[in-house]
This record gives C-alpha cells, structure tokens and sequence, in this order.
C-alpha cells in the first residue's frame, strides 16, 4: 500500500503559486462614488435563463492550455514552494497538469486524466511508482490512491463541461446578493451518492464555486474561482484563479494562470497518455493490491 504521508509531505517540494491582484473599480473624476455594475443576469433571472447564459460560454470552449501557470499546495504538508506549471484541458475527460523544478525542463509532478483513467506521479515519493486508476474504480481501492482526485468534478472546475438544466434545481441566494446556487444530486464513477452545488455570480455571469459533498451532506471537495477575464479571440470567459480543496484529506492547490490559450487547434497525442517515467513503474490500482 502506497504511503499517503510520505507523498503528501514531498508535495511541497513541487507546489506554489502567488494570488493575483484582484480588480479594482474605477472612481470617476469627481472623487465620488464609482458607478454601479452593468449586471448580464437581471435579479430574477430563471434557472433556464442563467444556465443558458452559463452553457453560451462553455460551448465556446472545448479546450484550453496554458505553460505559464503557478502552482501551490497548502494544508497539513506545510509550507508551499512557489513552481511553475503547465496544465492542458480538453472536453470532456482530458487533463493534465506537470509541475516543473528548479531546474530548467525538470519535471517534478504530473497529475492527469484521459477517457480510461486518471494518475499521479511525484519525482520526490520514496515509493518510485506512477500510481494509475480508472474512472469507475472501486470506491475501498480509491483510498488507497494519493491524492483525493475527482475527475468529473475537475473538469467541471475547468470550464469545458455544460450544465444540463433536467438535473439541476436553483437555490436564490440571500437577499441583497446577487448569486444563486445551481444543485445536482449524482451517482459517482464508483458508484456513491454525491451532491454538487454551483454557485453562479449573476451579476457578472459566471461561477465562482463548485462545491461537491457526500451522502451525508460532509464537504468532499471545493474549488473557489476567482480573476475572471474574457479570452480576447474568442471572447470566452474564464478565471485567472482556482483554488481547490480537499478538506478531509487537508490538501489544497491553487493554480494561478496566465496567457491561457483558448481552443488550441491541436494537441500531441502523448498529453493525454498515462506517463512512463524512466525508474518509476505503474501501479495500476485495479490490479495490484499493493506496489
């Protein structure tokens, strides 16, 4: 059986990222107060009118990548080293973020997901394994991975997944705040109920959170987006920030993102391939009981 300590505690050897400043509102020349926002969403907007508004973004984005992102790790592991990153996205299940070292080129992390399965690999385990599982692997098996890693959920928090309006229900937001929340009762790949909510700025027109928990309304996952801007070719909105959580494993990441290319016209066949690192075997959690 894998370690789980001794992996998180080498996480940050390979993980950081610093908070962009945040946007300021503008004050006229007169010294008074800065004019109101134009909101794209009227306060009473329907459940259909803010999905439709939500999905008329995510259909323009099918994919998106980035080398010039930041990453870090907080919680229990200690205190979090600023590395760069590069993270690539595709619709609907492709991922993949690699955490770059010191050294020019030098891989320290790799963290990813494809149509079969999803792995993780860390340069500073002592246990010298890519540790790889599939989508619809067995909940008492999936304690034994790393890092609480949910795939859908990640893509969702991405950006290139719509909403279906048939599984969701809304929630107003309380009174004077311009938000609401989206719920959607799931089955999960390994087959346990969960509960997603998402909650919508309908001022600004976009999602600030996904928050996933389980059966017994426990907080499995949360990721918090933030630094929203339009994609200047395709006009395609999307944050500049994500903060993902894991309380129950006290594990976070923060991604912070720049240059983001939007809809890149093509991928290298390897991005989506689990990877083989020379020295490190796979550990193929379905199949082996233990490394």
């Amino acid at each position: 059986m894998p370690q789980r300590r001794a992996i998180l505690l080498a996480l940050p050897a390979m993980m950081l990222s610093p908070a962009l400043p945040g946007c300021a509102w503008m004050r006229n020349f007169g010294g008074g107060r800065p004019a109101a926002p134009v909101c794209v969403l009227s306060p009473d907007a329907s459940k259909e009118e803010v999905i439709a508004y939500l999905n008329a973004n995510t259909s323009k984005l099918m994919a998106w990548r980035t080398d010039r992102a930041m990453i870090s790790v907080r919680g229990k592991v200690g205190i979090p080293i600023r590395v760069p990153a590069s993270i690539a996205v595709e619709s609907p299940r492709n991922f993949r973020l690699i955490a770059h070292g010191p050294v020019m080129g030098g891989k320290e992390a790799d963290f990813g997901s494809n149509a079969e399965h999803f792995w993780f690999w860390n340069k500073q385990n002592e246990e010298k394994y890519v540790f790889r599982a599939r989508h619809e692997e067995d909940p008492n098996r999936m304690r034994r991975f790393p890092i609480p890693f949910q795939p859908d959920w990640i893509m969702e928090s991405l950006g290139v997944i719509e909403i279906d309006p048939d599984q969701v229900t809304m929630q107003p937001g309380e009174p004077g705040k311009q938000n609401v929340t989206l719920w959607a009762d799931r089955i999960s790949a390994q087959g346990f109920k969960v509960r997603k909510a998402t909650v919508v700025d309908t001022c600004q027109g976009v999602v600030r959170e996904h928050v996933l928990y389980d059966a017994r309304g426990q907080l499995i996952a949360r990721a918090v987006l933030s630094g929203h801007v339009p994609d200047a070719r395709s006009l395609v909105v999307l944050p500049t920030r994500i903060d993902l959580d894991w309380p129950q494993a006290q594990l976070g990441i923060t991604m912070t993102l720049s240059e983001i290319e939007v809809n890149p016209p093509h991928f290298p066949a390897q991005t989506w391939r689990v990877p083989d690192y020379p020295g490190y075997k796979i550990w193929d959690l379905g199949r082996d009981g233990s490394p």
